[in-house]
C-alpha cells in the first residue's frame, strides 16, 4: 500500500453526487460554506459557467473541467446567458430515481450541464489538511484519460435511473475523489508539504513507516534508515520539502490513525493511545484535544459509531 492510499483510507472518505444541474443563464447560485468534513465538487459536463470566490479571481469552467473545494469554501456559480437561449423558467427539482435534477431551462439546451456532489471526510483529515483550497483539473487533458469514462457513466447512470444507480453513482463518486487528486498532482510542477514527501520515493518511505507501524518508539534516526539516509542528510532533505519537522508530522498521523480507531473499534482509550505509540493515556489525551479541541472520550461520543 502506498502513503497516498493509506491517507485516502484514514480520511474515509465517502463521496455524494447530489445534483444534476441543466441551467441557463443569467443566473447566480450561492453556495454557502459545506460543514466541517465536507468537500464540493462540480463537474462540468456541457456548456460553460464562471465561479466566484471573493478574494480570488474568477474561475471559467468548461466542458471537461471539475472543481473541487477540498474544505467546501464558499463560492458562486455564475451562468451566462447565450444569444441563442430563450428566456429561463424558474428553476424546479425533481428526483429522477437516481439523483436530484435541477433545471429552469424549460426543455430547452442548457446553458450548462453539471454534476455536483459532495466528499465526506474525517474531522482534521491530514489529506485534506494539505490539501490546496482549491483543486481543478480537466478529463479532457492527457494527464488524465481515465477520468472521463469515469465521469460519462456518472452520467448515464444519473440519466437513466436503473436499478442501483444511487448506489452505483455513490460509488463513483467515492472513487472520483481519488482519480481527482491522481490527475491533479501529475499536473504539478512542483509540490509542498506532505504532498511534496510522498511525491519523494525515500522520503516517501519514511512516512509509509510511520502510518504502517505508528507504535514504534520513533526518532529522527530510525526515520532516516527508513529513508535510506543519515540523520543529517534527512532532515536537510525534509526540510527542503516541508515546513513541518519529522516528529510535528509523525504526531499529526498519530492523532489521525487515533481519531480512526475512536470512531471505527470499540478499543479502550488506553488501547488506542498504546496502538498509536504512547505509553501514557494523559500524554495521548492531551495531544489529541490539542489537535481535535475535545477530549478523545467526547470525540467518540460525537462521531462515533455507536
Amino acid at each position: 500500500m502506498d502513503a497516498l492510499d493509506k491517507l485516502i483510507q484514514l480520511a474515509n472518505l465517502n463521496g455524494a453526487l447530489d445534483l444534476r444541474c441543466l441551467l441557463s443563464g443569467p443566473l447566480e447560485l450561492d453556495h454557502d460554506p459545506a460543514p466541517a468534513g465536507e468537500s464540493l465538487y462540480h463537474v462540468v459536463l456541457d456548456g460553460a459557467c464562471t465561479v466566484l470566490r471573493q478574494g480570488h479571481a474568477p474561475l471559467e469552467l468548461k466542458a471537461g473541467d471539475i472543481f473541487l473545494l477540498p474544505r467546501g469554501d464558499s463560492h458562486v456559480v455564475s451562468i451566462k446567458p447565450r444569444k441563442a437561449d430563450a428566456a429561463a423558467t424558474p428553476v424546479e427539482k425533481h428526483y429522477n430515481g437516481a439523483v436530484t435534477v435541477k433545471s429552469n431551462c424549460g426543455g430547452q439546451p442548457p446553458g450548462v450541464d453539471m454534476l455536483c456532489g459532495r466528499f465526506l471526510y474525517a474531522p482534521r483529515a491530514l489529506l485534506i489538511d494539505v490539501l490546496p483550497d482549491v483543486v481543478h483539473v480537466s478529463f479532457s487533458r492527457a494527464s488524465a484519460p481515465y477520468l472521463e469514462p469515469l465521469v460519462q457513466t456518472m452520467r448515464r447512470e444519473a440519466d437513466e435511473a436503473q436499478l442501483g444507480a444511487p448506489s452505483i453513482v455513490t460509488a463513483l463518486s467515492t472513487a472520483l475523489f481519488t482519480m481527482v487528486l491522481r490527475a491533479w498532482l501529475a499536473e504539478q510542477p512542483s509540490l509542498a508539504g506532505v504532498l511534496a514527501l510522498l511525491a519523494n520515493r525515500r522520503l516517501g518511505a519514511s512516512i509509509i513507516a510511520m502510518l504502517e507501524r505508528p507504535a514504534e518508539p520513533w526518532t529522527l534516526e530510525m526515520l532516516a534508515r527508513e529513508a535510506a539516509m543519515s540523520r543529517a542528510t534527512f532532515m536537510r532533505a525534509f526540510s527542503a520539502h516541508s515546513d513541518s519537522s519529522p516528529l510535528a508530522l509523525l504526531s499529526h498521523v498519530r492523532m489521525q490513525l487515533a481519531s480512526t480507531m475512536l470512531t471505527h473499534t470499540k478499543k479502550s482509550i488506553a488501547d488506542v493511545a498504546a496502538d498509536v505509540g504512547y505509553q501514557s493515556e494523559a500524554a495521548f489525551s492531551k495531544r489529541f484535544k490539542e489537535l481535535y479541541g475535545v477530549a478523545p472520550g467526547k470525540f467518540r461520543a460525537v462521531n462515533g459509531l455507536g
